[in-house]
């Protein structure tokens, strides 16, 4: 009796023993794959596409495709040198192309000594074209001394409107840019123009500023960008309200950090969020706002008053948003399946159809709303069906990489198959995810704010610059004239005012 109980007991504990044991090694399989999974960001390429190979693409070593290496390159050379024939007319076309806009300037060399040898003059019988070349000249700083001219009269009407005495009379002097300050428009906008669309920070500027002559520090080039964005605080607000107006928009956040931001360590984590219109949408405009967390407060503020339809990913606080629908990013979806796919043969399924529903939609860019939702409905529906089919019957781990991407998925699937219903808005937050990356190129060069003021004029200056370039503008010109104009309008002007200002007048 004792030996049996002793036998179950073993049992027993052998059958604890497995379990435990190929709890491990799911564990440790899972971190196996955390681990190449932080090596491939940290070393591997960024790119998400995945490569397609042609199954009637003839393999290198086919029994039929045997040649000979000399009738190889015989061929190959007669092929290229023919080539280069033909493509020669359309580099000069393309060459020529990069330079139309350019003024151009006509340059004839000329003989120092008009005469021949035997001492006769030399007559002038046409020219010939030896080619273009492209010149470039240094950017260059002056000084501007302003004066205003003062005027005498005294007449008798004159006298007698100021007691007898001389009436002088003066031109309406300018408003300066920032009073006591050399600070002009053109060179403002040139500062800025380099931090946020070059992405050159501040403190390398100097030595540019110096090598024209220019001996200026880094806090007055910092504070001429702070009071710069705030001269124009009214135009960005007024573009933050027309935005709200508009029936669909796109979301998303990224992280910044502020230096010396009242009760947050220097370490911590704020966000800069980034809401812009749709790619179908004729105004163009994209708007950043600093806030300090990616709470569900600064979302809802951010939103405040928006009553069309929002496009995001599945974070946590955009379901909280007041608004008409939420619809979700299937390339956020995709990302993660992409990810998995590295790792996981049962993730490659899910990928390919998703792979397909992009190549579908790819094709319908042109289209208009109503003919895109036609087309999503018609091709795009049953693929959607097999997309969440596959997951149902797809198994794994809760903590992998595939159970991670097949848990978001299902979770935003009401946001997904909303897509088929709003023709107007692409099926991935892409284009705004574009817009968050101007950001990011920036901060990878400037890797912080020193203080809130600084964090609030970076988000007016690249909502400013990134609405210029959605549509269609020189963002150096439209800096020029807006720099140029609305501080002249006065410290509160007004929304008619401000109105033919805005990118997208």
């Amino acid at each position: 009796m004792d030996q049996q109980k002793t036998i179950a007991k073993l049992t027993l504990e052998n059958e604890e023993l497995r379990k435990q044991n190929k709890a491990n090694e799911q564990r440790i399989a899972e971190l196996e794959t955390l681990l190449k999974s932080f090596q491939a960001k940290l070393f591997g390429t960024k790119s998400e596409k995945t490569v397609s190979v042609n199954e009637n693409q003839m393999t290198l070593w086919d029994d039929d495709s045997v040649f000979t290496w000399s009738e190889h390159t015989d061929k190959q050379s007669a092929e290229s040198s023919q080539e280069k024939i033909q493509k020669s007319p359309k580099k000069r076309e393309k060459r020529q192309k990069q330079i139309e806009d350019l003024e151009i300037v006509k340059n004839i060399k000329r003989l120092k000594e008009t005469t021949c040898p035997y001492g006769q003059a030399l007559k002038v019988v046409g020219e010939r074209f030896i080619g273009k070349k492209l010149h470039y000249k240094p950017a260059e700083l002056w000084v501007v001394e302003e004066y205003v001219a003062t005027y005498a009269c005294a007449c008798a009407a004159c006298l007698a409107q100021n007691n007898g005495q001389t009436a002088f009379f003066s031109a309406e002097k300018a408003t300066p840019l920032f009073p006591h300050s050399l600070a002009t428009p053109t060179l403002l906008e040139n500062i800025v123009y380099q931090k946020y669309v070059l992405g050159t920070p501040l403190y390398r500027q100097l030595k540019d500023w110096r090598r024209f002559g220019w001996n200026v520090c880094e806090p007055t080039l910092a504070a001429w960008v702070i009071q710069g964005a705030d001269k124009l605080r009214s135009l960005y607000d007024l573009l933050h309200k027309k935005l709200l107006q508009r029936p669909y928009l796109q979301g998303d956040e990224t992280v910044v950090k502020v230096l010396r931001e009242p009760g947050k360590k220097p370490t911590a984590e704020s966000r800069m969020w980034v809401q812009r219109t749709v790619q179908k949408d004729k105004l163009q405009a994209i708007y950043y706002a600093y806030r300090r967390d990616r709470s569900e407060k600064s979302a809802c503020s951010l939103y405040s008053g928006f009553t069309g339809v929002l496009q995001c990913d599945g974070y946590q606080v955009y379901p909280k948003v007041d608004c008409a629908d939420r619809v979700g990013c299937l390339a956020h979806v995709r990302r993660k399946f992409f990810e998995a796919a590295k790792y996981s043969q049962a993730a490659k399924g899910p990928l390919k159809i998703l792979d397909q529903i992009f190549h579908q939609e790819k094709k319908w860019a042109s289209l208009n709303s109503s003919a895109r939702i036609n087309k999503r409905n018609e091709f795009l529906r049953p693929l959607f069906e097999k997309f969440w089919q596959a997951l149902a019957t797809c198994a794994a781990l809760p903590k992998s990489l595939l159970g991670k991407a097949i848990a978001y998925a299902l979770g935003q699937r009401e946001a997904i198959n909303k897509l088929l219903q709003y023709g107007a808005i692409d099926i991935s937050n892409n284009t705004c995810e574009q817009a968050v990356k101007s950001l990011v190129i920036d901060r990878k060069n400037f890797l912080f704010s020193t203080s809130v003021a600084g964090a609030e004029a970076n988000a007016i200056w690249l909502t400013l610059i990134e609405s210029a370039k959605a549509n269609g503008l020189d963002p150096q010109k439209y800096l020029t004239k807006i720099l140029t104009v609305v501080p002249q309008l006065g410290p509160f002007p007004t929304e008619k005012e401000l109105e033919p200002y805005l990118p997208w007048n």
